[in-house]
């Protein structure tokens, strides 16, 4: 018998034997151990049925990229795993023990040998994630602090698996940050109808953001407006019923139409701050505002000459995908879709009356297609749409401090929030 098949066997029964003596004793850290030891018999188990597979006629090549597609995420799960259980992550303040990242990746037949984290000593991650909808999906790590030296130092493949390492700084979210960037917001008019894209605020925030897109609900024909949760909602602290202003009063100006309500804020997908070992990690930053003047708004995005109306069809994100958005800072950008973050990923919020660190989960990158930002503060709550603006992607809710990299909600989740959302178009344009 091949000595590697009976140290997978080998290796997948003492993993077995841990987990069980970890639940018998209480020992998370034990259960883990298992999970790492049981998965790397899993490694051999998934490398044999490459072989036979193989011996049975298949294509070595097909089926290598079939086992890639899955190895990427795997990958990308167990060396988030590691990266938090060592404390590396820019918001931890110590181990971060999540088990199921193990479990998981066992569950979908992982293929990926346990992560040497020893050669990533000296760096401080921002989020793990990994390509998803390509051929031979790498896995992307998102630095905020590492020498060029170090990072070099850095394996470029991992179990076969392709490894790229971008330092991008910490992400950080400030609703009033928007007037550092630009004290002169965008207000996109159309039919003298306000549109989509346009700077917005509460009445009682000293803040700006970016109304996204006009929304209705499953079970209704009320229309919303949709942005983020730190926009419209102050982070859960803007009462119900607060008029949304637009463009915000940091942005009135000469020459400008006056700032003046389009909405009542009316509901949140709630931020949470806290460990992700005891506070289960967001999905979403979002809230919604009553539409009340139905007379001034318009589901158009952006002005006349480069702007579109919002595609009433939404795309789940995939590597590679070519996306643009208008937003009240930096306008009308274009990126790239990178990677999907499923691990925790920690984003620090500062508001009046909310600073904390939230964790997230099953959000995506997006990095700038030019030399230009692809979003700055200011920008939250953007709709990002297909490069032929035929279908939406996501919602913009982060950015980082230089705007190469902006992180978005995908539109699934979007869709399935408040009870169910459908994109509004032809309205007003």
């Amino acid at each position: 018998m091949d000595p590697k098949k009976v140290q997978g066997t080998a290796n997948e029964a003492m993993g077995n034997v841990k987990q069980g003596v970890g639940k018998a004793v209480g020992s998370d850290k034990m259960q883990a151990e298992g999970f790492a030891r049981q998965g790397k018999g899993a490694v051999g188990a998934a490398k044999d049925a490459v072989d036979k597979l193989a011996d049975a006629g298949h294509s070595r090549r097909a089926v290598a990229t079939t086992l890639s597609k899955n190895s990427a995420e795997s990958v990308a799960n167990r060396l988030a795993y590691e990266l938090l259980r060592e404390g590396r992550y820019s918001s931890s303040t110590g181990p971060v023990e999540v088990p199921s990242l193990i479990a998981g990746a066992i569950a979908e037949g992982a293929v990926a040998a346990a992560a040497d984290v020893a050669a990533f000593g000296g760096i401080e991650v921002q989020s793990v994630g990994f390509e998803e909808g390509c051929d031979e999906p790498a896995v992307h790590i998102y630095l905020t602090r590492g020498s060029v030296r170090l990072i070099n130092s850095l394996p470029e493949e991992m179990d076969g698996v392709r490894v790229r390492v971008h330092k991008m700084g910490a992400i950080t979210v400030r609703p009033d940050a928007s007037g550092i960037s630009t004290s002169h917001g965008n207000l996109y008019e159309r039919n003298h109808r306000i549109c989509c894209g346009s700077s917005c605020s509460p009445t009682s925030e000293n803040c700006s953001g970016t109304v996204g897109a006009l929304v209705k609900k499953r079970s209704g024909s009320q229309i919303y407006l949709l942005s983020n949760n730190h926009v419209f909602a102050g982070c859960n602290h803007v009462p119900r019923g607060q008029p949304i202003l637009a463009p915000s009063s940091n942005d009135g100006r000469a020459g400008l139409r006056a700032p003046g309500e389009i909405g009542q804020h009316a509901d949140i997908h709630e931020l949470r701050s806290g460990n992700p070992n005891f506070v289960n990690p967001c999905e979403a930053d979002l809230a919604l505002a009553t539409a009340t003047q139905l007379d001034i708004i318009s589901s158009w995005q952006g002005d006349t000459k480069n702007g579109y109306d919002t595609p009433s069809g939404f795309v789940k994100p995939s590597t590679g995908m070519k996306v643009k958005k208008f937003g009240r800072t930096t306008g009308i950008t274009s990126g790239l879709v990178e990677a999907r973050v499923s691990t925790p990923m920690p984003v620090t919020y500062t508001a009046k009356h909310f600073k904390g660190t939230v964790w997230f989960k099953d959000v995506w990158s997006v990095a700038t297609a030019a030399s230009s930002p692809f979003a700055l503060p200011g920008d939250s709550g953007s709709l990002v749409v297909t490069e032929d603006a035929q279908q939406a992607v996501g919602v913009l809710f982060a950015a980082n401090r230089t705007g190469e990299y902006g992180w978005i909600i995908p539109m699934p989740c979007v869709a399935a929030s408040f009870g169910g959302l459908a994109l509004v178009s032809q309205y007003g344009v």
